[in-house]
């Protein structure tokens, strides 16, 4: 019998314009349910990790995130830990995950597909001992989603990014990186290091246009250094793809890679990390059981 978890982070922005959990309750109510269901909702950071490791000590087989992909990160980390499947109803600023899988963000759509519970099976990456879901990267990208976690907390809207991006700027410095990848080595200043499962984040940044989530592989984008002036040129060219086409671009297909450098600074699906000094990201065998 499917029971189903609902886990809500209540602080994600598409809560200021819609009531994700009222909405829920009433949509539910309305349908001849066969499953059994409950909805929480996370009061702080962290506590969606707490509700969905319960949920799967009670006996939940599926459990639903309704956030940012912040959320989806913690939830679909309890799932394929757990072997069991996972939901997304997006709630957040950009909902890059589902932006890359090109499906429908409707709150209507996305419930329809819960309630059919059909799944398909798709990719997900690890480094340490952490899983992402969309994109990790490190560079220029990771120190603007420092800076933004920030400036968030004060400043609510798309305002924040522009100012995180002023701040990276100003602190950015050179950095060289070591790549391996599948064992074949490279080395040089990188101003962006992305490594993927899906194609898009920020919104509508198409940082690895040619991401198939289904293909067992990792899709890497390393930019090389040029000024740090140039960064901001560069930042136009990542929206509409064209960054591929550049002679200072990279792409590449790969089971894993390793990066080393001093410090390193990673961004994974909105989140943020630092202090190592080597990272190796992978792409798992088992997949993701995505309600869809």
């Amino acid at each position: 019998m499917r029971k189903l978890m609902f886990v809500l982070n209540p602080h994600a922005s598409g809560f200021k314009k819609f009531d994700f959990k009222e909405g829920i309750e009433e949509y539910l109510r309305r349908k001849n349910l066969n499953f059994e269901y409950e909805i929480k909702c996370s009061t702080q950071e962290g506590e969606s990790i707490i509700i969905a490791e319960d949920a799967v000590k009670n006996g939940f087989n599926e459990l639903i995130a309704v956030g940012g992909d912040g959320t989806i990160n913690e939830v679909g980390d309890i799932a394929v830990k757990n072997n069991i499947k996972l939901g997304v109803i997006p709630a957040g600023t950009g909902n890059d995950y589902m932006n890359s899988l090109q499906e429908s963000c409707n709150f209507i759509i996305c419930m329809e597909r819960i309630i059919k519970g059909n799944t398909i099976l798709v990719d997900y990456g690890s480094f340490l001992d952490k899983s992402f879901f969309n994109i990790a990267s490190v560079g220029f990208d990771a120190e603007v989603n420092k800076y933004a976690l920030k400036v968030k907390k004060f400043i609510k809207n798309g305002l924040a990014y522009k100012i995180a991006i002023a701040l990276a700027l100003f602190h950015h410095k050179r950095k060289r990186y070591k790549m391996i990848i599948d064992d074949v080595e490279y080395e040089d200043d990188y101003f962006l290091i992305a490594v993927g499962i899906g194609s898009k984040y920020g919104g509508k940044i198409n940082i690895l246009p040619y991401a198939d989530m289904k293909d067992g592989l990792l899709d890497i984008c390393a930019i090389r250094y040029k000024s740090k002036f140039d960064i901001i040129k560069k930042i136009k060219t990542l929206v509409n793809a064209t960054h591929v086409n550049e002679d200072i671009t990279s792409c590449f297909k790969a089971k894993k890679i390793k990066i080393i450098s001093k410090n390193i600074e990673i961004n994974f699906d909105g989140e943020y990390m630092s202090g190592v000094d080597e990272v190796e990201f992978i792409v798992n065998d088992k997949k993701v059981k995505l309600i869809m």
